[in-house]
């Protein structure tokens, strides 16, 4: 099976459940786009599968969480434990997000290493070596502590 296929069977057993039609799902969502999701014709998504989840009076993990079971055929109960225990090994169980991505600092570790590089460059600059020797005490090549060199 797959996510896709675990999705069309959780939205069209929820739907079911509630007793509602495609059509009751229209709104942000075509009727016709809910038929070629619950047939796994298409893929929803993020913001699709959470409107719908909405329409159906449940919060989008809920819905991930069927459609994870299905696909894994398990229960939506043990697929949700085992995502709480994944999150608490991560630390982030009992953490509230950010709220954009903008707000994590996600340095690249070749950006932190070349800021410690340039840092390197400009102490023995400020020591009154050359290039060539910087170069060489950091057992660089020449052309990196040139680029360093300038930059400050």
């Amino acid at each position: 099976m797959s996510i896709q296929t675990g999705f069309a069977a959780a939205l069209r057993v929820i739907r079911l459940a509630k007793g509602f039609t495609q059509k009751d799902l229209s709104g942000t969502v075509a009727a016709s786009h809910v038929s070629q999701l619950e047939s796994g014709k298409t893929t929803p998504t993020l913001k699709v599968a959470a409107d719908l989840a909405y329409k159906l009076d449940l919060s989008p993990s809920a819905l991930v969480a069927v459609a994870t079971a299905s696909d894994s055929q398990d229960s939506p109960r043990a697929v949700l434990m085992r995502a709480i225990s994944e999150l608490e090994l991560l630390g982030l169980a009992d953490q509230i997000p950010p709220a954009s991505a903008e707000t994590v600092d996600s340095t690249h570790p070749t950006t932190i290493r070349a800021a410690a590089t340039r840092a390197d460059v400009q102490t023995l600059k400020s020591k009154g070596l050359t290039q060539v020797e910087a170069a060489k005490e950091l057992g660089l090549p020449r052309s990196t502590v040139q680029r360093h060199w300038r930059e400050r």
